[in-house]
């Protein structure tokens, strides 16, 4: 199998979630018809195939990652842009908020978890725009 790009993961996680839901809607119009064993084992596959479009998604995220030249680059490039909207902050609060959004950065990266390092990057990227 050739090597999905994150989009293609992403919306294949869709696809997954979209089978959830499907499974879930059986479930609830055959609710009567099926019995205990049954609705036991459509429950336990809905969850198995939840939790795989759930990693799916993560795996999106982490492809991602991958898929930038380099992570480093574009975190070196934030923090150059941090850098210069400090410098042009005028208030406190501001720089209380984009410091905050620096320390999300750091833990997310710390913890090494793609999910909250793609989400924090978009929140501080979000948070300085007005001012770099």
């Amino acid at each position: 199998m050739a090597t999905l790009s994150s989009k293609q993961v992403k919306e294949l996680s869709k696809q997954f979630f979209r089978i959830v839901t499907s499974i879930g809607q059986f479930r609830e119009d055959k609710w009567e018809d099926l019995t205990k064993g049954q609705h036991q084992k459509l429950s336990h596959l809905q969850r198995s195939v939840y939790s795989y479009s759930d990693d799916l998604l993560t795996l999106a995220s982490v492809l991602k990652l991958g898929e930038v030249d380099s992570e480093l680059t574009e975190m070196n490039q934030v923090a150059d842009e941090v850098n210069e909207a400090l410098q042009k902050a005028e208030k406190v609060e501001k720089v209380i908020n984009i410091a905050a959004k620096v320390v999300m950065l750091g833990g997310a990266v710390v913890s090494q978890s793609p999910l909250a390092i793609v989400a924090s990057l978009a929140e501080l990227t979000q948070e300085i725009s007005p001012l770099a």
